[in-house]
């Protein structure tokens, strides 16, 4: 097995070998009614039936959706998605090798780059250190090529471009920004919380129309982080009215897509269209978007040589530090002549109709609010205005009717919107030291329109979560709904502290110099670029609602019937 070396695993005690201690027990045909199952010299699996014939058992395998739909592992699961998810797969979609050629070189090779990915990469390269000097002296190199003039200031756009030059010189034909298709997201997102706000306040007597009919409740909690999402559903908090097995944290989780799978899924559905065959492989600065992408709610339909069966909307998910090793290989690889190449200008990657890094050399932006994405002050600022007719700055802080509020730390941070500046100053005033939710307070002087939070880091979900546990246990044992005041109406959450730009996949820097390049981006509105325009002009033409939307899933705690057979 091939590991990254980003993820492998050192001198670490508690970690168990699926192979070895995994509970998912060895499948036996159903039609079979074995007396015995014996282990042969070669570690097969041999089923002895009742007139003693002899059958050889499938070897077990783990895949990595059997890790996300089991509750029953004690350690970390990641390690099965490194073999799927990796340096080496990557390097194999490039240079193919007869084991797997006939599998990847009729195919185009697709790569889209997070905004987080780039400005850690720009951030490393900036960095006086001895990581990386393959990367770093070609940069420099290519940088000198490009214009002698811009030496001083390397910026992520330029980091963008040079990595996109380096890839089209090894094959592959079309570059993505997942900025993109988050705009996309954002846009759905407020949409789908100003039809649920509507919805449950009776301002319309209809569902809204989002896909999947179960739309969720308020607050509603942001379904983009996967694993906030993998917690979520494993979650086994009981709670009045709940059914047996139900995870009460689904109920408020929006439907909308992450930008990567958004994107991933209208390269594929795109390619069904134009009839390509098309390799996606996403750089994210966080390892368990790898999880996201093996998710079965993420495959699509195909049809090979009369043959049903499924694809992966997303084929390969790389870590920022991964993709930077494999920059490094590919750089390694190049001989003087290809070196000498003056940079790239085209690419056929418009035969899908997709804008294209290349062809459309459009800046880097980001989007009001955190470094996540800003899905709290966009959506923040699209309901003031649909429910209230509020407009709001994009920094809607700056608002005299609009108060910040950190509680406790920065990864904890409340978004208040009142009627007026003057009820706005009262609350203000109140609770300049307070670390409750503002609504939970017991004589606030005024009452918020809108409240919003956003939480970064497991200890901060579980404070969230203890929040909402604590407002349904409050609430009549007749209904599942919460008493109002609900403590928030949207929660932007996400699992590492700092957000996506502090992600566990990103080159190891100081997270105030990955910060500042990042916030220094040019601040647009959403669908305010060519690009994100043009997406969704692909997505509206040749995609259903189910390309906009996700479900998810209840995951059920396995009852490991012999616990001290568990290896500890």
């Amino acid at each position: 097995m091939n590991f990254s070396t980003a993820l492998r695993l050192n001198d670490v005690d508690d970690y168990i070998a699926p192979a070895q201690s995994c509970i998912k027990p060895v499948k036996v045909p159903t039609s079979m009614k074995p007396a015995s199952i014996t282990i042969g010299d070669d570690g097969s699996y041999v089923a002895t039936d009742t007139d003693g014939r002899k059958h050889l058992l499938t070897k077990a395998k783990i895949e990595l959706n059997d890790c996300l739909a089991c509750t029953g592992c004690i350690t970390t699961a990641e390690t099965i998605l490194i073999s799927q998810h990796s340096v080496f797969t990557f390097m194999e979609a490039l240079h193919p090798s007869e084991k797997v050629g006939s599998l990847l070189t009729e195919r185009q090779v697709c790569v889209a780059l997070s905004p987080q990915s780039v400005v850690s990469l720009c951030t490393t390269l900036l960095a006086d250190s001895v990581d990386y000097p393959r990367m770093k002296s070609s940069f420099t190199d290519w940088v000198g090529r490009v214009g002698p003039n811009i030496h001083d200031k390397v910026t992520p756009k330029l980091v963008r471009a040079f990595c996109c030059d380096v890839l089209k010189r090894h094959g592959v034909t079309s570059f993505l920004d997942t900025t993109w298709s988050r705009d996309i997201s954002l846009l759905k997102s407020s949409e789908e919380f100003v039809a649920v706000w509507k919805t449950e306040s009776q301002q319309q007597q209809q569902p809204p129309p989002i896909y999947p009919d179960k739309y969720p409740r308020l607050p509603i909690i942001s379904g983009i982080c996967p694993g906030w999402v993998c917690y979520a559903e494993k979650a086994n908090f009981k709670v009045p009215q709940q059914a047996p097995g139900e995870s009460f944290l689904l109920k408020h989780l929006s439907h909308v897509r992450s930008p990567q799978q958004m994107l991933g899924g209208i390269i594929k559905r795109n390619s069904l269209v134009t009839g390509s065959s098309i390799f996606t492989v996403f750089v994210m600065p966080c390892y368990d978007k790898k999880l996201e992408a093996s998710r079965h709610e993420f495959e699509l339909p195909t049809v090979d040589g009369g043959e049903s069966g499924t694809q992966k909307e997303v084929d390969l998910v790389l870590g920022t530090n991964e993709f930077a090793q494999a920059l490094e290989a590919l750089l390694a690889g190049e001989d003087e002549e290809i070196l000498s190449l003056p940079p790239s200008s085209t690419t056929e990657g418009d035969q899908f109709s997709l804008p294209d890094l290349l062809l459309d050399d459009s800046a880097m932006y980001r989007h009001p609010g955190s470094g996540s994405g800003g899905y709290a002050f966009v959506i923040f600022s699209y309901a003031a205005k649909s429910l209230f007719g509020f407009s709001l700055p994009p920094d809607v802080v700056t608002d005299d009717r609009v108060i910040l509020r950190s509680l406790g730390s920065a990864d904890m941070q409340e978004i208040l919107l009142f009627e007026n500046a003057m009820a706005c100053e009262a609350a203000r005033q109140l609770t300049l030291s307070v670390r409750t939710p503002y609504r939970m307070l017991s004589n606030p002087p005024s009452k918020p329109l809108l409240s919003f939070l956003v939480a970064n880091g497991f200890r901060n979900i579980q404070t969230v979560v203890q929040q909402l546990k604590r407002a349904y246990t409050n609430a009549p044992s007749s209904t599942s709904q919460f008493l109002n005041p609900r403590p928030f109406d949207y929660i932007e959450i996400m699992a590492c502290p700092g957000g996506c730009l502090s992600g566990g996949a990103q080159i190891k820097n100081k997270f105030s110099k990955v910060y500042s390049p990042y916030f220094a981006l040019e601040e647009r509105h959403v669908l305010a670029s060519g690009p994100s325009q043009k997406l969704l002009a692909v997505m509206k033409e040749n995609c259903t609602p189910e390309a906009y939307f996700t479900t998810f899933r209840t995951t059920p705690r396995v009852e490991i019937i012999n616990p001290s057979a568990l290896k500890w």
